[in-house]
């Protein structure tokens, strides 16, 4: 085996606390179950892929240093993580200044390329323009935009004002609440969306905030019919989180739900099944992080090393079929071909998808080609 002596080491960059730790924990079981899968099955051509974690917590500093004592320390220049776009900031000049690697199993707000970074996680082509198209054709033209206060939603609403004004959408207002919200700044922005009458809210509102807000939402409405929330970020962990009553009828985009049917899905079901906790969600996410590291473990395959200059030579002509269905990287940018699929949640908080596209989406993080007409035709009106 041509590469490092030591065994290939994976270094998981997640928290199991903080604002964020309930996706983040589905994300890092979902590595883990894709560890697990390919350690049953051989290995890496007979070696055990192994990995580290600790709990980072949130924290960029944390995330930071710990990258930087893996590299140094360890000898680990392979990673997989981080979900909010500043702690994926913080470990990158760690990651680009060692030429190691990072696998992100997340969305993101486009707009970047790290030549060290593989995206797993949609692009806004991959996720805000069908939605866009969706919501103009089956909620109306009104949008309000509510998110947490950084760097993602922000970018993320930017990106989303200019698709929904193509099409002559109106954005209203939009609102930013702090990652740790309380009681009273959720219920004065829900107090404020109400009284704007949007068709509906656009959510880029992530972690602990996300079912209190949808919570006080549903309740400032009083059994009156309130707009449909759409959202990037809202996934299964956070729906877990909120009584079906108060989920039921708002809309997600994502590449994945665990309503998908397919033999690969339900393998990776089952897998999840018997190597999740009972109180960690399958999300899109999780799908995202077990897909990127069997990506990473078929190019070290072919490769026969472990080596970051022998992965990146071999990794971009790897297709995988995934979970979702068959994913594979660009090489102009790193970032990976996905499905994508809109999905409303029913009244038993499930995720009943709509609308899937008839192939994956070649990423476009820049937004420089795709407009809500590449949509339009392809979206099937709701039932």
């Amino acid at each position: 085996m041509v590469g490092y002596k030591k065994e290939p080491t994976l270094g998981l960059l997640f928290s199991d606390t903080g604002v964020t730790a309930d996706i983040e924990k589905s994300q890092r079981y979902g590595a883990q179950t894709a560890i697990k899968h390919i350690n049953d099955k051989g290995g890496i051509n007979g070696h055990e892929l192994l990995s580290v974690h600790t709990d980072l917590g949130g924290d960029p500093n944390r995330f930071r240093s710990y990258t930087e004592e893996l590299i140094k320390k360890e000898n680990i220049n392979i990673f997989i993580g981080c979900y909010m776009s500043h702690t994926r900031k913080a470990v990158m000049p760690a990651i680009e200044k060692s030429d190691s690697l990072l696998f992100y199993p997340t969305p993101y707000e486009g707009f970047e390329y790290s030549p060290n970074f593989f995206y797993g996680g949609p692009a806004p082509n991959q996720n805000s323009a069908p939605l866009a198209a969706y919501l103009i054709k089956n909620h109306g033209p009104r949008i309000v935009f509510v998110g947490s206060d950084y760097i993602y939603p922000r970018e993320s609403n930017h990106v989303m004002r200019l698709l929904y004004k193509q099409y002559g959408g109106d954005l209203l207002d939009e609102f930013y609440l702090p990652l740790y919200p309380s009681f009273d700044e959720i219920k004065f922005t829900a107090e404020r969306i109400k009284n704007l009458e949007p068709d509906v809210v656009f959510s880029t509102i992530v972690g602990h905030g996300t079912s209190l807000f949808y919570e006080e939402f549903h309740n400032i409405y009083q059994g009156e019919k309130k707009p449909t929330i759409a959202s990037l970020t809202t996934s299964e962990a956070e729906i877990n989180n909120m009584p079906n009553s108060v989920s039921v009828g708002n809309i997600v985009v994502a590449p994945y739900f665990s309503s998908v049917k397919s033999k690969e899905s339900s393998l990776f079901l089952s897998e999840c099944k018997e190597n999740f906790p009972e109180n960690v969600a399958v999300t899109a996410w999780s799908e995202a992080a077990y897909h990127q590291v069997m990506l990473l473990s078929e190019a070290m395959k072919v490769a026969n090393s472990w080596n970051t200059a022998c992965i990146r030579k071999h990794i971009y002509n790897i297709k995988y079929k995934a979970p979702q269905g068959l994913v594979w990287l660009e090489k102009s940018n790193n970032h990976t071909n996905l499905t994508s699929r809109i999905a409303q949640i029913d009244k038993n908080g499930k995720f009943d998808i709509r609308w899937t596209s008839n192939q994956p989406i070649c990423p476009d993080p820049y937004v420089v080609v795709h407009k809500l007409e590449d949509w339009t035709d392809t979206i099937i009106k709701a039932n």
